[in-house]
């Protein structure tokens, strides 16, 4: 599953895991990206512009693209809100996800990270930090801890934070802009993207940050990794070839191969478990 403007317009599509079998979900004016399936693999969340002009809102959808249904309401105050990048917990009972709030005068942006309940709305907000960005939030393996990345100590570093209390400690840091965590399934390792070597690429550490391993190396930028649910393999979006386009590699770096080819940008793929 995956965000792509194949047709001009940002929405939802399904992809099978050889590039075959693309099926479109979404269609509709606005905005639709950063897809996340929940763990039985029966429903969807995701953030739209579709009502809400530039801010973003939280919507869910059956994994078929029926019953689609808003989830968040931050929208409609003074500036421009987004509610982006949702990610369930492994057990299914909240959704993770970044708010950035961006003043009307455009000179106050700052982005925070908040947990809502998906049954009832409730929202929870992990984070409250004015005035420093903190964002791509993701659930640890074990659903106690969220890992994001932060500026709070002047650069982007990853940093894992309790979901029930507690304060947030630094997991690893470089000179440079380190992003889109992603814990592995056996909670042993961390993907994540950095452009520590100079151009965007996707890395992986062990979960206490050591043992750096860059995986890709290309002249354009890549980002979005995602483990499979055997922990196998990666997925990623890359510049590589010119377009922004999906691609599935091995644990290890290996055998990486191109997923989709088409003239808008395919991104922000998700693995869809429980069907």
């Amino acid at each position: 599953m995956f965000d792509s403007e194949r047709d001009g317009d940002a929405d939802i599509y399904t992809i099978a895991a050889d590039g075959t079998d693309v099926r479109q979900l979404t269609n509709e004016p606005g905005r639709d990206y950063e897809p996340d399936a929940s763990p039985d693999g029966k429903t969807i969340v995701f953030a739209s512009q579709r009502a809400t002009g530039e801010s973003a809102q939280l919507y869910l959808m059956d994994i078929d693209g029926s019953n689609v249904r808003r989830l968040t309401f931050s929208a409609g105050a003074t500036g421009t809100i987004l509610d982006d990048y949702p990610e369930w917990s492994p057990d299914g009972t909240r959704i993770v996800f970044q708010r950035t709030v961006i003043s009307e005068d455009k000179k106050q942006v700052y982005a925070d990270i908040w947990l809502i309940d998906p049954k009832t709305g409730q929202e929870t907000a992990l984070t409250k930090t004015q005035n420093i960005w903190d964002s791509t939030p993701s659930f640890t393996t074990d659903g106690k801890s969220v890992l994001y990345e932060s500026n709070r100590a002047g650069s982007f570093d990853i940093y894992r934070q309790p979901v029930d209390g507690g304060e947030a400690v630094l997991v690893f840091a470089s000179d440079g802009t380190d992003s889109d965590a992603k814990q592995s399934p056996d909670g042993r390792e961390i993907a994540f993207v950095s452009d520590r070597g100079g151009d965007f690429g996707v890395y992986v550490v062990d979960s206490d940050g050591s043992n750096l391993r860059q995986l890709t190396s290309s002249d354009g930028k890549e980002e979005c990794p995602q483990w499979s649910p055997d922990g196998k393999q990666l997925s990623f979006s890359s510049e590589r070839d010119g377009d922004q386009e999906l691609y599935v590699m091995n644990a290890d770096g290996s055998d990486q191969r191109r997923l989709t080819n088409s003239p808008g940008r395919d991104e922000v793929a998700d693995w869809v478990t429980g069907e």
